[in-house]
């Protein structure tokens, strides 16, 4: 194949002036396509074994667990994961289940431990490595923060500061006198 057959071929496809570049990138991808089906069916084939000397060489690989979600994997085994629509930030993407409103409202009222709003919501099953996960993972968190929030304003709780006292109320005189009119008082 050549740039003559290339320009035919990309103005076959609609292109009527195709640049220079664009033809060496179609002459690439077809040479790349022609190897491609020249390798036999045992090239291809990723070896089935893992050979010792690269578990040899990464031994720590092999002793920690990795840093990946334990509840993502959980979620999608169950079909439950959720992933928010539009563009995808940067990152580990937030882990989301249907059900994560239904537990941070069985929990709002501060009382109910995270196992029994599970079992309210019909949620069982969950290893204790999961059950830290959820505790740790940032989309209930923030949910569960909400509905505390929603809650108290409901029954009329305020959170009330410490009482403020004067600079000079610790321990000594709370009136702001000083040294030589509490000895004259």
């Amino acid at each position: 194949m050549n740039a003559s057959d290339a320009k035919a071929a990309l103005r076959a496809q609609g292109i009527r002036n195709p640049s220079p570049q664009l033809v060496s990138d179609w002459l690439r991808m077809q040479q790349s396509q022609e190897w491609a089906l020249e390798l036999p069916d045992s090239a291809q084939e990723a070896p089935s074994e893992p050979s010792t000397r690269s578990e040899a060489s990464h031994p720590s690989a092999v002793e920690h667990p990795s840093s990946k979600s334990s509840l993502a994997p959980l979620l999608r085994a169950r079909g439950e994961l959720q992933r928010p629509a539009g563009r995808r930030k940067a990152g580990r993407p937030r882990t989301v289940a249907p059900w994560f409103a239904c537990v941070a409202s069985a929990m709002s009222d501060g009382s109910t431990p995270l196992r029994a709003a599970l079992a309210r919501c019909g949620v069982h099953a969950l290893t204790q490595k999961e059950l830290r996960a959820l505790y740790r993972n940032t989309a209930l968190l923030a949910m569960r923060r909400e509905a505390r929030q929603k809650w108290e304003r409901e029954w009329g709780i305020r959170r009330r500061s410490r009482t403020a006292r004067p600079k000079g109320c610790r321990g000594g005189d709370c009136l702001g006198l000083s040294e030589e009119l509490r000895r004259i008082l």
